[in-house]
């Protein structure tokens, strides 16, 4: 049975503990957390999952690595490319797992699948929408709260890369420093990107497009549906009439990073997101970072 000690019990970490419950595997579950009165120098289990605020991610991770555990960090991994590279010099043979959690939704994997088996053709645009009437933040921004997603998403159907080309444009609503509505384009593996990120929108949103030169597929995450729409080309004239077909994809996301975890400790190996991925997202989160004009 594997011990789990859970640092941070808020709105994620509350729903942690109820998914590692279900996993016959796991055994005692420690909640360590700052409301009653524990801290970081609590933890009793070599197993710890971080699901405190996003700004405490990077200190707290290099402690728990110097002290040797094995480690579940909620996204983003730091706020920074620099100091997940300072995090990576401290892995001895610990696990270390980035809460990436689309990368463990099966309907990825089947979108995957889909563009990898040539049904829509070569990708040429990809555009994301992950708009939302909360979870309001005043100490991070949209960027780094919501983005981690997206890129770790592109990167799982292009390749890892290096963005160019970026472009930015925000929208202040509020008193705070950051922005509330934002929008970010750019390349990414010669593919044009658009990301469209805000917890100050009417509608909880969440799809995301992916357009071939022979069709495209729109993924609604909140519908848990998948568009596959072919056929789109009729004697070198658009079809109006193309073909479609929607998948009914079941997944438990959040379930399958926490077997993956358990099962990384049980056997000693690295789970997909682990600190390459988080390396490559934080990278690209710095590039766009900079096209941020205020």
């Amino acid at each position: 049975m594997i011990d789990i000690s859970l640092l941070g019990a808020g709105y994620w970490g509350s729903k942690i503990s109820e998914q590692l419950k279900q996993i016959e595997d796991v055994g005692e579950i420690e909640i360590v957390d700052i409301k009653d009165g524990k801290t970081i120098d609590d933890i009793r289990f070599n197993n710890v999952i971080v699901a405190t605020p996003a700004w405490e991610h990077h200190h707290q991770t290099v402690e728990l690595l110097k002290k040797g555990k094995n480690l579940y960090v909620e996204k983003p991994l730091a706020s920074t490319h620099d100091e997940c590279v300072e995090i990576a010099d401290h892995i001895k043979d610990q696990i270390l797992m980035v809460g990436h959690i689309f990368l463990y939704n099966d309907r990825l994997h089947k979108i995957k699948e889909i563009i990898e088996s040539g049904a829509i053709g070569e990708i040429k645009y990809i555009e994301s929408n992950r708009l939302n009437w909360g979870r309001f933040q005043k100490k991070i921004s949209t960027l780094l709260s919501l983005a981690p997603h997206d890129i770790s998403i592109v990167a799982y159907i292009l390749g890892e890369s290096e963005l160019t080309n970026a472009h930015y444009n925000g929208v202040r609503i509020t008193e705070y420093p950051q922005t509330d509505i934002d929008t970010y384009q750019f390349q990414y593996c010669g593919v044009d990107v658009k990301f469209n990120l805000s917890w100050y929108y009417p509608e909880k949103i969440r799809t995301m497009i992916f357009i071939g030169d022979k069709g495209m597929i729109s993924w609604d995450e909140e519908k848990k549906t998948i568009k596959v729409t072919t056929d789109v080309w009729q004697n070198n004239w658009m079809n109006y009439e193309p073909t479609t077909e929607i998948l009914n994809v079941e997944s438990d996301p959040l379930q399958n990073e926490l077997r993956d975890f358990i099962g990384c400790i049980k056997n000693k190996q690295q789970p997909i997101s682990d600190i390459n991925c988080a390396l490559n997202v934080a990278k690209n989160l710095d590039i766009l970072s900079k096209s941020l004009v205020h």
